[in-house]
């Protein structure tokens, strides 16, 4: 006599063991992206490994591998890039830019927002530094004037001649 709660036979292609059988390459896939981001992983070692500083450019660079080569999304690529640079002590220009940009908001002091010419060299060693010295004096500058204008803010005259010509010699 038969339950009233046991299932029938189920042939050998139903389509629940097909399911299954989709559900388990489904897992193999999952393995394989973990694989592919290990590989992307050590492939971001290994191209700052001897390095400080990392160029934009070259951020990108990794990203565009990582979205051609491993097939990882480019969200994906990009926090993984970050986060082992990071790991590494390797500074990003991005996040740089972004570190930079609240020294610069503190010496402006808020109210005035007016940076002096001392403050100003001071950012450019406090990023030439995080860079490890790989990136020169000359391109800091230029790109600390582009962020100070970019935020509206102003620089100080300098003390004796009272003007602004320190700034404005910074090429663009």
């Amino acid at each position: 006599m038969r339950r009233k709660n046991d299932l029938p036979e189920v042939e050998a292609r139903a389509p629940a063991v097909m399911g299954h059988e989709l559900m388990l390459q489904g897992a193999s896939r999952k393995v394989e992206a973990i694989d592919d981001h290990s590989q992307f992983a050590e492939y971001v070692r290994a191209h700052a490994a001897d390095r400080t500083f990392l160029a934009q450019e070259d951020e990108r660079e990794l990203i565009r591998a990582a979205v051609a080569r491993f097939g990882i999304r480019h969200d994906e690529a990009r926090w993984l890039a970050t986060g082992i640079l990071h790991e590494n002590g390797v500074g990003g220009e991005r996040h740089l830019d972004w570190r930079i940009e609240t020294v610069l908001f503190q010496f402006s002091r808020p109210g005035r927002r007016k940076i002096s010419r001392k403050e100003f060299n001071h950012s450019v060693g406090i990023y030439r530094t995080w860079a490890g010295n790989e990136i020169s004096e000359q391109s800091v500058k230029t790109k600390l004037k582009r962020i100070i204008e970019k935020r509206d803010w102003r620089v100080r005259r300098s003390r004796w001649t009272r003007s602004r010509r320190w700034f404005n010699k910074i090429p663009d």
